[in-house]
């Protein structure tokens, strides 16, 4: 029944995301027949199949997360959603290096790597973003590329 349950949320989620999505306009990303709508149109269109699938295909014996992967879960979703709001003021760079770090310390991830790659992985993916693909990331109070 909570395989279901869980289905019913996502369905309902992924059709408020789908709508929610066809109504970006191509005022930042220019527009054409891929445009801003459609990765977030086929996202919703995935998670909607996915949920259907729950809904049809449940589980018999669900295991639950245990408390700490709970709290770990929980822990990200507010990282993520404080990344979303510190992304503008604080640039792209800077906001992913520190939800890169805030998430391998959830993890356990080891210090001698994490430290260099939550750096190295926002800086080559701006740098891509920026300068091949002319996306233009914010760049927060530093300027950027």
């Amino acid at each position: 029944m909570s395989d279901r349950l869980l289905g019913v949320v996502c369905l309902v989620l992924a059709g408020w995301y789908t709508v929610e999505a066809r109504t970006f306009d191509g005022t930042g990303f220019g527009s054409g027949p891929v445009g801003p709508k459609t990765l977030p149109t086929g996202l919703g269109v995935l998670f909607a199949l996915l949920a259907l699938y729950l809904i049809a295909k449940p589980d018999g014996e669900p295991r639950w997360p245990t408390r700490q992967a709970l709290w770990q879960i929980g822990l990200v979703i507010a990282a993520s959603y404080a990344y979303g709001q510190v992304l503008q003021p604080v640039g792209f760079i800077f906001a992913s290096a520190a939800i890169i770090v805030i998430i391998g310390l959830l993890f356990q991830a080891r210090l001698q790597l994490l430290l260099p790659l939550s750096i190295l992985f926002p800086v080559v993916l701006a740098f891509i973003f920026n300068n091949w693909l002319e996306l233009r990331l914010p760049v927060g109070w530093w300027g950027g590329f």
